[in-house]
């Protein structure tokens, strides 16, 4: 075994890695965070890649895809060790290309099937990670709600409070993407900002995120809390499981609020008010995506487990 930092082979191995996976997507990765690219070749066969990134006064393992081989992740882990190592970073942590507002985690193996927008990778990751030494230094979960037809009388009082307070619920207006995109971003760095392994982001950044979703964006399923002077003080992002063909599946991917106290308890309206309006439009069920286990968006959701996710670390 060898290793190579040729940037096109990088980016070439998951599409090679993947090929034939019915839920692999293949994207554009933007690389330019990395300080160096390590790939593990035997032979002109790759078996391993990722990049080394220093973000937050941290050593990030970045843009992770390898083969079920130990040997291989070994050998990539150690140079990235190593490298980091010499440049004075004495921890490592990962799978994270930068931030978590980008693509992290390791998804643990499930007898379900991904969902559209999920954290998707090679079931074996978790164990790569956990045979190098890697420890667990977060967990996150998504959980499934199938209870949809039950009772909402808790709405009403939730409208009651929220109307006293000048509080109304709209949709998302994609004739006004750019606007709205800034609602949930101003939103979103308040309501994230305590959150671990934060960092901020610029708008411009963020609505690159965000841009791609436009082209199956239902204004239906996105739905922004604004108070009288039309700021915005909450929002709930969500869209179909497009990969879901049996049944209607509906996925919240973010919930997020401003920390107001006047305003507490609006990320409970907001989540009531989905799955209700899910219901009546006859959704089978509810998928709440990604939440930290400490999040307290977990907290005011119910439902089974869905998919376990694992972000690691471990001292160098």
């Amino acid at each position: 075994m060898y290793l190579s930092d040729n940037k096109e082979e990088f980016l070439k191995f998951p599409q090679i890695l993947y090929d034939g996976d019915p839920f692999y997507t293949t994207k554009s990765e933007d690389v330019s965070a990395c300080k160096k690219l390590f790939i593990v070749k035997e032979g002109d066969k790759i078996l391993a890649r990722a990049g080394l990134i220093y973000a937050n006064n941290r050593a990030q393992i970045g843009f992770f895809e390898a083969e079920n081989n130990i040997n291989a992740v070994k050998f990539l882990f150690d140079e990235i060790k190593n490298y980091a190592l010499q440049n004075g970073y004495n921890y490592l942590i990962g799978p994270i290309n930068g931030s978590t507002w980008k693509k992290y985690r390791v998804t643990l193996p499930s007898e379900n099937p991904p969902f559209l927008l999920d954290n998707y990778n090679k079931p074996y990751y978790a164990e790569l990670f956990e045979q190098y030494g890697f420890e667990t230094i977060a967990n996150y979960t998504s959980s499934v709600c199938r209870n949809l037809d039950r009772d909402y009388s808790r709405l009403n009082k939730f409208e009651k409070i929220f109307e006293q307070k000048g509080v109304k619920i709209r949709k998302f207006d994609p004739n006004n993407f750019e606007r709205d995109i800034r609602k949930i971003y101003e939103v979103s760095i308040k309501s994230f900002v305590n959150n671990f392994l934060y960092t901020p982001i610029e708008f411009e950044e963020f609505f690159k995120m965000y841009e791609p979703v436009k082209s199956f964006l239902n204004p239906e399923w996105v739905l922004i809390a604004e108070n009288e002077q039309n700021d915005a003080l909450a929002f709930i992002f969500g869209f179909d499981n497009l990969y879901n063909r049996r049944e209607k599946s509906l996925i919240i991917k973010t919930l997020a609020q401003i920390p107001d106290y006047k305003y507490r308890g609006i990320g409970s309206y907001l989540t009531e008010y989905m799955h209700k309006k899910a219901n009546d439009a006859e959704y089978n069920n509810i998928i709440h995506a990604l939440m930290h286990e400490n999040n307290v968006s977990a907290n005011i959701l119910s439902g089974e487990l869905y998919h376990e996710y694992k972000l690691y670390g471990v001292k160098i």
